[in-house]
């Protein structure tokens, strides 16, 4: 049952995928929930265009992250690309977003309380594949990217649903890339990290090597 249901859910997300490749003028497949190659060049496609949009680098071997809105859901609602040798060849849900209970519970950094959200950004190298023969030693046990880059963030302490981009700083804050666990609920598994579910990221990070760096490409769509 629980294989099912997630099962429904990642094919209701790539249903809504392909619907964006298809309103932005990139895709005329059917909207199924396969992400096959129609859809994979239709979003190597998208990416360039927004990247070409904002004078950023066109990833090479990367994620690229799509922020799908500017409200807290909790959820698994925003899209991550990963490019292999400059070929879109994964689409995974994703969240861009803390979970609610950072949302509820804020940390105060630099005396500034407040969740940590990403901005809209590209950094080059700024985060580095952190692996291990004992995925048991590593933070939150698999491997994931550390952030050893300065990047941009807002900190959000108002507790709504809403991002506030008021307060605006540049730092190191630990926005990882990393696993979200097994279900669809972020919830503690991101503070302000970049995470993608458990069914999707052990197959994400195979074509890395460890200390490699990649690039932080954030796209608000």
């Amino acid at each position: 049952m629980y294989l099912n249901l997630r099962h429904h859910y990642l094919t209701k997300r790539m249903k809504a995928f392909q619907q964006i490749l298809k309103d932005k003028g990139y895709y005329s497949g059917a909207i199924d929930g396969i992400i096959g190659p129609l859809s994979l060049a239709a979003t190597k496609q998208l990416i360039d265009a927004e990247c070409n949009d904002r004078g950023w680098v066109k990833p090479v071997n990367d994620f690229v992250w799509i922020r799908m809105s500017q409200t807290f859901d909790n959820k698994y609602s925003d899209y991550v690309i990963r490019f292999n040798d400059r070929i879109a060849d994964m689409v995974m849900p994703c969240s861009t977003k803390a979970g609610n209970y950072w949302i509820q519970n804020p940390v105060t950094v630099g005396g500034i309380t407040g969740t940590a959200v990403a901005a809209e950004q590209q950094v080059i190298g700024s985060h580095t594949f952190t692996t291990s023969a004992n995925w048991k030693s590593l933070w939150l046990g698999a491997p994931y990217f550390m952030q050893t880059g300065a990047v941009e963030i807002y900190r959000d302490g108002n507790k709504n649903a809403t991002i506030d981009k008021t307060i605006k700083t540049k730092g190191w804050y630990g926005i990882n890339f990393h696993r979200g666990g097994l279900g669809s609920i972020v919830d503690q598994w991101s503070a302000g990290c970049m995470v993608v579910p458990d069914s999707r990221w052990f197959e994400a990070i195979k074509i890395f090597k460890p200390n490699q760096k990649i690039n932080f490409t954030l796209i608000e769509l």
